[in-house]
């Protein structure tokens, strides 16, 4: 669904209204529009995009705020990697994390010392409220390749602004796997403006069918696998039951 159609149509529908003048007006739709994507990716933390950094040579810092575009929430559980292309191919590395107490003790002068080759370490360095992704060694890039950080990381969606934007995009992409949420977004912005009404029940309303889309969400994404419940190959208890006093004889099928 496009922005014009989920505080348009949708929010009609929800609302019951077709008011955007007076009580339901327009800004006010888009703001609750907006704000209802940010509740439902921080309640599914489902905007999860892989960053690139380009590396320079002796570059040892990047601000992850900027790259980010000042939308940054987590890492993911996923680690960065150093994506090196050339002419044979492209060639990925993982990086461990450390912290920078690490560093200072396992690489002494990483910090201030041009010790450059190729990063196997990076750190957060979050000083003065900025967020860096700190690399050691220094990056030593060769003449013949480009090097970049991939780095996957949680993110709070962008404000949708154009009528023809749609939800969970980033850089003019869509996460279009959740398209079926979308309407999800449309029961929060309604919560939201009903409380103008002063409509205690159709807030509730509202935010409980809004609940069951985070809650469809996240069941889907639970790994699934077969019965993990734990069987006995043979009912002890029913062969105890059944037995009674007879003679099981060799030979016998329950035995």
């Amino acid at each position: 669904m496009t922005f014009a159609e989920l505080y348009g149509m949708a929010l009609d529908h929800e609302l019951g209204s077709y008011d955007t003048t007076e009580l339901f007006t327009t800004v006010r739709r888009k703001a609750a529009t907006n704000r209802a994507q940010r509740e439902f990716a921080r309640l599914t933390q489902c905007f999860v995009v892989e960053l690139v950094q380009p590396l320079t040579t002796g570059v040892a810092r990047y601000d992850l705020d900027v790259l980010a575009a000042d939308a940054f929430v987590n890492f993911m559980a996923r680690p960065l990697r150093l994506r090196k292309t050339s002419a044979s191919g492209v060639v990925e590395d993982r990086l461990a994390r450390h912290d920078e107490a690490w560093l200072d003790v396992h690489r002494p002068g990483w910090a201030n010392t041009p010790q450059r080759g190729t990063p196997d370490v990076w750190a957060l360095d979050a000083t003065n409220g900025v967020n860096q992704i700190a690399l050691s060694p220094q990056p030593d890039v060769l003449g013949a390749e480009t090097w970049a950080l991939v780095v996957p990381v949680l993110l709070n969606p962008p404000d949708m602004v154009a009528d023809t934007d749609k939800p969970f995009s980033w850089q003019g992409n869509a996460q279009m796997a959740l398209e079926p949420y979308h309407w999800g977004i449309a029961h929060y912005a309604a919560s939201l403006l009903e409380r103008l009404r002063k409509d205690r029940e159709a807030v509730e309303s509202q935010l409980t069918l809004f609940g069951a889309y985070v809650q469809d969400y996240k069941a889907t994404r639970r790994p699934r696998g077969g019965d993990l419940r734990v069987r006995q190959v043979r009912d002890y208890q029913r062969r105890a039951r059944n037995s009674g006093s007879d003679v099981i004889e060799q030979g016998d099928p329950r035995v």
